[in-house]
């Protein structure tokens, strides 16, 4: 069995490239709990993520949503209809000390982290595939063109 290493200033200098520069698939942990991880890269400094930290049991995030999601079998998920939308000064406030200088969190981007993000977006794209169906029947009756098809 292999052995993880662990360097750390290799680590902060990763920490602070992925802080400086967030991606798809980052995903923020402290000691192997998790923050959260970039599901999807917006514009104007935006970026979409699945939180770990907020909820009701959060001691300062309760309006936040956690998208943690217990399996009930020991495990745990991401439940991929709870992401928010977050600027840059949120994800350094939530992977930085306030009162001194380095990172509370440790930032990954593997293969798992990128399959996160893409079973993410296959699931926002399928929820929007379904909105724009159900709208579309109920355009088509709006506008007449239902009827007119059928003329």
């Amino acid at each position: 069995m292999g052995t993880m290493t662990y360097n750390h200033n290799e680590q902060t200098v990763k920490n602070q490239q992925a802080l400086d520069n967030p991606q798809v698939g980052d995903y923020w942990n402290e000691m192997f709990c998790p923050y959260f991880v970039v599901v999807e890269v917006l514009k104007n400094d935006r970026f979409r993520v699945l939180s770990c930290m907020g909820g009701p049991n959060s001691y300062n995030r309760k309006d936040e949503p956690n998208a943690r999601k217990d399996n009930n079998d020991d495990t745990w998920s991401f439940d991929y209809s709870k992401d928010m939308i977050v600027d840059r000064e949120w994800i350094s406030k939530a992977v930085k000390y306030g009162s001194i200088d380095g990172f509370v969190a440790d930032v990954w981007n593997t293969e798992k982290t990128q399959k996160i993000a893409t079973e993410w977006r296959n699931y926002h794209a399928n929820k929007l595939r379904k909105e724009y169906e159900e709208k579309k029947a109920e355009w088509e009756q709006f506008t007449g063109w239902k009827y007119l098809q059928e003329a």
